[in-house]
Parts: C-alpha cells; structure tokens; sequence
C-alpha cells in the first residue's frame, strides 16, 4: 500500500513537471528573445530580493512540515496545519512592515514597480500549502492546481508581453502562478475538510517555529551560497551580465527540476521509514541513489557537450556569452542529487539536522571567501566557478559525516 502511494506521487509530481517543460519550453524561449539580457536579468535581480522573503516565510517549513504532517494521526492534522500557516503569516506580516518601512525611507536603484509586480509570489508561498499535500502523501493535488495556475500565466504573458517595455507584465505574470494555485488549494481545502481551518495557539506556533530552527538556519545559508550570488553578481556588474548567468542557470535548474518529484515525494516515506527501521531506510536510499546519481551523471554529461546547441535553440541570439556558463555549472544536477540524497532525505530524515546545519555554514563561508574575487577576475564565470566550486564541497563533507555516523549510502 505504501509503495503504491509512493509511486503514484512520484507519477503525479512527474507529471506536474512534464507539464512544467513543456511550458518552460514554450515561454523561456519567448521571454529571452522579447526581453533581451537587459530586462530579463533585472527581473532575475529583484526575484533574489523576493527569494529572501520566500525564504523567511518558508522557515524550514518546507521539511518539517511534510515529516510532522506525515507522522501524526489525521485527527491531530489541523492543529499542525492552523500552527504552521499561522507562523508563516506572522513572518509574513513582519516581512511587509519591515520592507515598507525600508523602502519608503530610503533611496534606491532597485525598480519598485517591479519588486511590486513580483510581491504575489512570496503571498503565493504562504497560502499554497504544498507540506500538507506532501505530508499525506497526496501530490496529484499538486499536480492540478499548479497546472491550472500556470495555464491560466502563460496565457497571459503571450497575449500582454509583446515587447522589453511589457517586462513588469512578464514578471507579475510568472510570479502570479503560486498565488493563483495557493487561492484554489484553499478553496479546494476549505470546502473538503474545513476542520483543517482553525485558530492556532501561540503554544503550538512557538513549537513549529522553534522545531523548524535548526532547518532554517540551514536553509538560510544555503540561500547564501546560492540566492544571494546572483544579488552579488547584479550589485559587482550590471543587469546584462546577470541576464547572461541566469539565462543559463535557468537551464540548469530546469535539469535539477527533474529530479524533485523524486526528491519531493520519497522525503515524507522516508521519514516514516527511518521512524519504523533506520536499516530499510539506509537500504532504500542506496537504491535511490543509484538511480538518481546515474541518471544526472548522464544528463549533465549531454548538457556539457551540446551546450552550445541547446543555448542556440533556447536562448536565440544575443546570449552567447551564456554558453562557456551553462558548460561550467552543466554538471550541477548531478552533484546537487548526490547532496540532496546525502542531506535532506537522510540527515534531516533521521533527525541530524545540527550536523546538515553546520556542514551549510561551513559552506556558506567558503563561498564568500571565493564570489567576490572570482566574480570581480571573471563576472558571470567566475560566479559559475564559484558555485560548482561549493556545491562540490558540500556533497563530499555530507557523505564524509555520514560515513563517520555509519551510515554508508554507496
């Protein structure tokens, strides 16, 4: 009955990601050549800033939340759910406040229509409870309302982005798509199990914020490594530079993307594997990741040696300084699985989440020691070197402190 469950998210999140390429190839394609590296990389620069406060509201919610859900009787489901949205809408109002606040005071370069149009896609973050779905193991519903958002999104950034002057258009159209899915996963909640909606008490707010601490911090310097790069980039260059870096890192993304249904949906079954035996868990990963490390391995591989071609059909003309990029970091699916696997599904599954924090403050601090010289010798190269540089670091150290634990998933 699991297994069965298992492989039908797996299905379901492997669907909602087909979908997702055949839109990526649609409007990634539409979105370089209309806006040019120019508008396209300072929609890449204020959705960092918007990052930092997905980052906030998410609070480790994204881990913890899915294990606690997945663990807990159904009758006790709504006071984890009601404690959870609670904390996020509280970090979310703090968040607002804070950045009127700054941003009515102070002068700025950063383009405030555009962080404005960019706004639905931290409220997005918060109403759109993907946790709980992960949690009872239910992805199809995933599946459906993020389909539906981003029909509703590539529909309109064909009809209204026509030129680089629509670019406030593009971004409000592609931050739209969480905020449209989160308002009909509430609907769809509310009307299915309305129990779930309850008012939460500081109590148990201040335990899902105090539990989800160490992940946070953990993220928080992921997103130092990787999130604040590109702000780096855009404050050490210009917005062209960075067009040209996140016009290739988009790709890789959309490489490493396929590995997250994966990922997403194995997370809450191994947690509850390593709840009922650690040595079917260990099992059970190795044989993940075989199949995930060799299937990266050959997909970066073919990135690498057809890079030129794909930047070609993607990316049009005017982006070739993203070529030597995209072959840098072509092998970043592959040594991102490995620490996915090393990482999330086996440190923080079995509960070693201050080992997983440290290893990313460690990692965290090599990669400002290397972004800004590497950044100011060789700009958007040089961050790519930077990057491969890290992530390198981090799957070696995680599968160092696994073996030192016993744990041997090779």
């Amino acid at each position: 009955m699991l297994k069965n469950k298992l492989a039908g998210n797996i299905i379901s999140l492997f669907t909602l990601k087909g979908a997702e390429y055949i839109i990526s190839f649609i409007t990634l394609p539409y979105l370089l050549r209309v806006l040019g590296p120019e508008k396209y990389g300072a929609i890449a620069f204020v959705q960092v800033i918007i990052n930092y406060g997905v980052l906030l509201v998410d609070y480790g919610f994204n881990l913890t939340a899915p294990r606690d859900i997945a663990r807990v009787e159904a009758s006790d489901r709504p006071r984890h759910f009601s404690a959870i949205m609670g904390a996020k809408i509280a970090i979310l109002s703090i968040i607002l406040l804070i950045g009127i606040v700054i941003f009515s005071d102070i002068q700025t370069t950063i383009d405030m229509y555009l962080l404005v149009c960019m706004l639905p896609m931290l409220i997005g973050n918060v109403i759109f409870p993907i946790w709980y779905f992960q949690g009872i193991q239910q992805m199809k519903f995933i599946t459906v309302f993020n389909i539906m958002a981003r029909i509703v999104s590539v529909s309109g950034i064909f009809i209204l982005v026509q030129s680089r002057e629509d670019y406030l258009w593009a971004a409000f159209l592609q931050s739209f798509t969480p905020l449209l899915a989160g308002i009909i996963a509430m609907l769809v909640l509310l009307k299915q199990n309305p129990s779930l909606f309850c008012l939460p008490s500081l109590v148990d707010v201040r335990e899902k914020l105090y539990d989800g601490w160490d992940i946070f911090i953990s993220t928080l310097f992921i997103n130092l490594y990787t999130n604040s790069n590109m702000f780096i980039l855009g404050l050490m260059t210009n917005d062209t530079v960075v067009g040209y870096y996140a016009a290739a890192s988009k790709l890789v993304d959309a490489v490493k993307g396929l590995f997250s249904p994966i990922s997403n949906a194995i997370f809450p079954h191994v947690s509850v594997l390593f709840k009922e035996s650690r040595e079917r868990a260990v099992s059970f990963l190795c044989s993940v990741l075989r199949i995930i490390g060799g299937l990266s391995f050959t997909i970066s591989l073919l990135v690498f040696v057809f890079a030129e071609q794909i930047a070609s059909i993607v990316m049009g003309q005017g982006y070739e300084e993203s070529i030597f990029i995209l072959q840098i970091i072509s092998f970043l699916p592959f040594i991102i699985g490995l620490s996915n696997i090393f990482g999330i599904q086996t440190m923080v599954a079995m509960g070693m989440n201050r080992v997983f924090s440290r290893i990313l403050m460690l990692s965290a601090l090599l990669n400002f020691i290397l972004v800004f010289p590497l950044i100011y010798m060789w700009q958007g190269i040089g961050l790519a070197m930077t990057v491969v540089i890290v992530e390198c670091f981090v799957t070696i150290t995680m599968y160092v402190a696994l073996r030192k634990n016993d744990i041997v998933l090779w």
